[in-house]
C-alpha cells in the first residue's frame, strides 16, 4: 500500500503558522551583514550571517528585506547616530519581525536598527588592536624616532584625486617663507575594505627607496567613523609603528582619534595642519641658523677687539720704551759732556799753572784734544740716533709682523686657505669623538657652507694608539 504524502506548498504552509505562532513580535537580532543590495525602487536587501568564534567559518545565514519607506529613516538616523556606514562588513543589532513564505522561506523583515550596538563593536576592535601592538612592544617605536631638523624630502602616501592632498601641497608648496620641498606622492585607497592593503603596498613602495626621504606623510581629508575605519586595521598599525622613518598623519578628524594616529610619531588633525608644521620646523631651524651666525659674528668681533687693543698696548709700550731710552741716552749724554767740560778745564788750569810759557803749545794741544772730544761726541751721538733708529725700526717690523698675524688668523683668510669649519647641532667640532654614524654636520667655507650626514668615522691612527 503506498504511503500518502502531503504537498510542500501544505508542509510550508503548517511552517508559516508555526512561525507566526513561536513569533508573534518583532525581536532583536545580532548579526553581520555579508552582502547588501538596493533595487531601484528604494528596498534594501541584505544577507546576514553569524561567523565563529574565529570569525572564518559562517554558522548562520539569513535573508532579509528593510522597505523603501523604513530604510529612508533607518539608514540616515543609524549612520550620523554612529559614524558608520551601513555597508557590508559591519556588525549590526536589528529589530526584525520574523516571516515565513511558501514560495521564499525565510526572511527577516527589519523594522529598526540600534547604532550604540555597532559604536560598541567598533571601539571593542580598536581596543583589541591596540592590546596586540602594545603586547608586541611595538606602539612607541615610531615615535621614538628623531625627526630631522630640516625634512624636505617628504614622500606621501594619499589618494592622488583627495580634497586632503590638494590642500596639503598647496599650503606646502606655497608657504609665505618661501622654502623648497621635495613631495613624491605614492598613491593609495583610503577608504573602503581595499584600503589597509593599499597603504600598506605604499608603505612598502616607499621603504624599498631607502634613505631617499626624510618623513612619510599619511593624509586624507575627513570623513564619516567608517570611512576612517580603515585607519584602525592591525596589520596596517603595525607596519606604521615599525616603519624606519618618522610618519605624520593628517587623516582630517576633530572627534575621533585612529589606531594609525595613536603610533605615528605625530598626528595632525587635518592634512594642511601637517603642511602648517613641516614650515614651522624648518622656520625653526633656520631661525636657529641665524642666531647660531649672529653669536658667531659676535665672537669673532670680540676677538678682533681684544687683539686690537692688545696691539693698542703694545704700540704703547714700544713707544713709551722708546721715549724712556732717548730720555737715559740723553741723560748720559749730558754726564759725558760734564764731564769733558771738567776734564777740559782740569787739564787747562794745571797746563796755565805749570807752564805758562807755553801757552801757545797749550793752546795747540788743547784745539787737538778739543776737537778729538768733538769728533768723539759727534761719532757716540750718530751711534746713539742710529741705534734710536733701529730699535725704532726694529719694533715697527714687529708690530707690522703682529699685523700680519692677525690678518692671517681673520676667519676668513683661514677659510680662504682651504681650512673648513663643522658644526653640529650648533657646536663647532673639534674631535671626530664628539659625532656619531648619522650625525647632521654643517661645513662652513670661505665660498658657502653645506649640510652632509657622517657615515662613516676613521680617527686617526695616533688617537687609536692612545
Amino acid at each position: 500500500m503506498a504511503t500518502e504524502g502531503i504537498t510542500l506548498s501544505t508542509l510550508n504552509g503548517m511552517i508559516r503558522e508555526a512561525m507566526q505562532e513561536a513569533f508573534p513580535g518583532a525581536v532583536w537580532v545580532v548579526a553581520e551583514i555579508l552582502e547588501m543590495s538596493i533595487n531601484r525602487t528604494g528596498h534594501c536587501y541584505l544577507e546576514l550571517v553569524e561567523k565563529s568564534a574565529t570569525g572564518d567559518q559562517i554558522v548562520a545565514k539569513s535573508r532579509a528585506t528593510i522597505w523603501s519607506s523604513r530604510f529612508r529613516m533607518l539608514r540616515p538616523y543609524f549612520e550620523s547616530a554612529s559614524g558608520a556606514q551601513l555597508q557590508p562588513g559591519i556588525k549590526v543589532l536589528l529589530r526584525a519581525m520574523v516571516s515565513f513564505h511558501e514560495l521564499y522561506g525565510l526572511s527577516l523583515n527589519v523594522t529598526d536598527i540600534d547604532p550604540s550596538y555597532t559604536m560598541g563593536e567598533m571601539e571593542i576592535r580598536k581596543r583589541e588592536v591596540i592590546a596586540r601592538l602594545r603586547a608586541a612592544g611595538i606602539m612607541e617605536m615610531n615615535r621614538e624616532l628623531e625627526l630631522t631638523l630640516v625634512p624636505q624630502r617628504i614622500a606621501v602616501i594619499s589618494s592622488e584625486t583627495a580634497a586632503g592632498y590638494g590642500d596639503f601641497i598647496d599650503s606646502l608648496m606655497n608657504n609665505s617663507s618661501g622654502f623648497s620641498f621635495s613631495v613624491s606622492l605614492f598613491p593609495a585607497i583610503v577608504q573602503g575594505e581595499a584600503a589597509e592593503q593599499s597603504i600598506i603596498s605604499a608603505l612598502e613602495q616607499v621603504y624599498a627607496t631607502g634613505d631617499a626621504f626624510d618623513t612619510l606623510v599619511l593624509i586624507r581629508g575627513g570623513g564619516s567613523r567608517s570611512d576612517l575605519d580603515c585607519f584602525n586595521g592591525y596589520e596596517l598599525a603595525m607596519n606604521i609603528a615599525q616603519f624606519p622613518l618618522p610618519v605624520l598623519t593628517g587623516i582630517g578628524h576633530d572627534r575621533d582619534e585612529t589606531i594609525a594616529d595613536i603610533v605615528a610619531h605625530r598626528s595632525l588633525k587635518t592634512p594642511t595642519a601637517v603642511a602648517e608644521f613641516l614650515i614651522d620646523r624648518v622656520t625653526g631651524f633656520t631661525e636657529r641658523l641665524a642666531l647660531l651666525e649672529e653669536r658667531f659674528s659676535q665672537i669673532i668681533q670680540a676677538i678682533m677687539q681684544q687683539e686690537k687693543m692688545a696691539l693698542q698696548q703694545k704700540a704703547y709700550d714700544l713707544h713709551h720704551l722708546a721715549q724712556q731710552y732717548i730720555v737715559e741716552e740723553k741723560h748720559a749724554m749730558e754726564l759725558f759732556n760734564s764731564e769733558i767740560r771738567r776734564s777740559a778745564e782740569r787739564i787747562l788750569k794745571e797746563a796755565v799753572t805749570r807752564v805758562s810759557d807755553y801757552s801757545g803749545k797749550i793752546k795747540y794741544i788743547w784745539k787737538g784734544l778739543y776737537d778729538h772730544r768733538k769728533r768723539d761726541l759727534q761719532m757716540l751721538r750718530e751711534r746713539r740716533e742710529r741705534a734710536v733708529i733701529e730699535r725704532f725700526r726694529s719694533g715697527r717690523e714687529h708690530l707690522n709682523s703682529i699685523e700680519r698675524s692677525l690678518d692671517l688668523l681673520r676667519p676668513e683668510k683661514v677659510l680662504a686657505r682651504g681650512y673648513t669649519l663643522t658644526l653640529s647641532e650648533g657646536r663647532i667640532i673639534k674631535s671626530v669623538q664628539s659625532l656619531k654614524k648619522g650625525s647632521d654636520v654643517e661645513t662652513v667655507m670661505s665660498d658657502g657652507k653645506f649640510r652632509s650626514i657622517v657615515e662613516k668615522i676613521e680617527p686617526s691612527k695616533n688617537n687609536q694608539n692612545n
